[in-house]
């Protein structure tokens, strides 16, 4: 399957949040956060996830929609929007719609001042960005994701480069009082791309009503709401490419092997019991973070969503190449709930999810996840993906995690593991080969395809640093703090051989 066409980047800084002190990466196709534990890594895998729930969540008759843009000019409908705003609106869906019927896909662009209006109404919604941050986390307020011993408070930077050519852009999400501020805006005079992509049916008969204003300006037909409802409009389809978040993220938490299993127990307690902009549950009851929750929701309903066609079936492989049999979801007859089942190569009947073993059951979300919710383009967020596996199966699922990236996926993941980052390291050194001369056309991925960060702890300021770890041209490895482990585990071996053979000796 050919991937999807090449995304822009976008560089992400993260300052006094969680354990993070600093943190500077920019998301690659395939990302690698690796360190020790409490160091942050899924600290900052969640706050990418929520980022992503903000700005480039929706998903709506083939649009990819911002769910912050949905709502940004709800509050000033009863207003009545300025005439030079109105006037221009109204002069672009003349210009788009005259050229409807072309093959052309761009070369239009919004004006600078609807442009800056939509920043500027952007700007007052820091809030909604921070309570999603609190609903991901599964706490109240976002103090409490604010690093301890900072006195500033934490920041979040956003630089997207878009390559269309209109930046440089930076959106800054900074702590004010118990929530969050968000300073975002354009350079002066800057127009932000617009084109057919952009364009849904929502639009097209916004346009055609808009393009009265021009022929008709005196017409009571064209009020206010309805220049508002247009910005609306514009922002939740522009939003993800401006801010560099243009698709669906989708969270696979740790511990998938215990949702799968206990589910049908917990879900109708705590998906209720999510942290809630500006709800609490009931004093004594269990607190579920946003992105259990999300998950609990996404397998309920996942089968609502049609499988893929057996040719863009992404999870297939998986269940070929590691799996050895097949996953799907039964609905029972008297509730309707899913029950997922697991049925081996070459068997009969299935098996229920939770009498298969932990490494079916950690895998089988990844499946059905590929199989049902993720798009080409879409960002898959797995933790501890090493999670249950056998080494041999790591490295294979290391593979298949390279051969969603070859399809278009893009793909975080935070781990532990030593042999991910080995094969890892050897599915880009095989990029250097020659496609005849790499064994068995093994899977490849180019350098820069791929980023590995270590999550490093510091003394001064109390926290941990986020650098990034480039492929060591000799060792043909990641560095990471591994071979320090490796390297006490052998000296504390030789020690007690030695012992031991004194002991003979004697």
């Amino acid at each position: 399957m050919s991937g999807s066409p090449p995304q822009d980047t976008l560089e992400i800084e993260v300052t006094d949040f969680g354990p993070i002190a600093e943190a500077k990466l920019d998301l690659r196709p395939l990302t690698v956060f690796v360190g020790p534990s409490n160091t942050g890594k899924s600290y900052l895998a969640i706050l990418i996830y929520a980022l992503y729930r903000c700005f480039g969540g929706g998903f709506l008759h083939g649009q990819r929609l911002s769910s912050l843009g949905r709502g940004v000019f709800r509050d000033v409908r009863m207003e009545n929007p300025p005439k030079g705003i109105t006037n221009e609106l109204a002069g672009l869906a003349t210009e788009f719609l005259g050229i409807t019927g072309s093959t052309e896909e761009t070369g239009h662009a919004l004006p600078a001042s609807i442009s800056r209006a939509i920043f500027e109404e952007l700007s007052r919604h820091g809030g909604a960005v921070g309570d999603e941050i609190c609903r991901c986390f599964g706490v109240a307020d976002f103090h409490a994701l604010t690093r301890k011993e900072s006195r500033r408070g934490a920041r979040i930077v956003l630089r997207p480069s878009i390559s269309e050519g209109f930046g440089p852009l930076e959106h800054v999400l900074v702590r004010k009082g118990g929530g969050l501020k968000l300073e975002t805006g354009i350079p002066e005079g800057m127009a932000v791309p617009f084109d057919k992509r952009d364009v849904g049916g929502t639009i097209e008969s916004l346009f055609r009503k808009l393009a009265g204003v021009v022929l008709a300006p005196d017409s009571e037909e064209y009020e206010g709401g309805l220049v508002w409802y247009a910005l609306e409009s514009l922002a939740e389809r522009v939003l993800p490419r401006i801010v560099g978040l243009p698709h669906a993220a989708h969270y696979l938490p740790a511990d998938r092997t215990g949702v799968m299993h206990a589910h049908g127990v917990v879900v109708s307690a705590l998906i209720g019991g999510a942290a809630r902009a500006g709800l609490r549950p009931e004093a004594g009851m269990p607190l579920l973070s946003g992105v259990s929750a999300d998950f609990l929701e996404q397998l309920i309903a996942i089968d609502d969503h049609p499988p893929r066609k057996p040719e863009r079936d992404l999870g297939a492989e998986i269940e070929k190449a590691i799996l050895a049999g097949s996953v799907r979801v039964e609905r029972s007859e008297g509730t309707g709930y899913p029950r997922f089942v697991y049925r081996p190569d070459g068997w009969a009947y299935d098996l229920p999810l939770m009498n298969a073993s932990s490494m079916v059951s950690e895998l089988a979300p990844v499946v059905l996840y590929l199989r049902h919710l993720v798009e080409p383009g879409d960002v898959l967020i797995v933790e501890e993906p090493e999670a249950h596996l056998h080494p041999a199966m790591q490295v294979e699922f290391t593979r298949q995690l390279a051969e969603l990236v070859c399809a278009g996926v893009r793909v975080i993941v935070t781990t532990h593991s030593e042999w991910l980052l080995e094969e890892l390291a050897n599915i880009v050194r095989r990029s250097q080969l020659p496609k005849s001369r790499r064994r068995d056309g093994g899977v490849a991925l180019r350098p820069g395809q791929v980023g590995a960060w270590l999550f490093r702890s510091k003394r001064r300021p109390k926290g941990s640093v986020v650098e990034e770890v480039e492929l060591d041209v000799e060792s043909g490895l990641y560095p990471t703090d591994y071979d320090v482990v490796s390297e006490r585990l052998y000296n504390e071996s030789v020690k007690i051989s030695n012992g031991m053979q004194g002991s003979v000796a004697r």
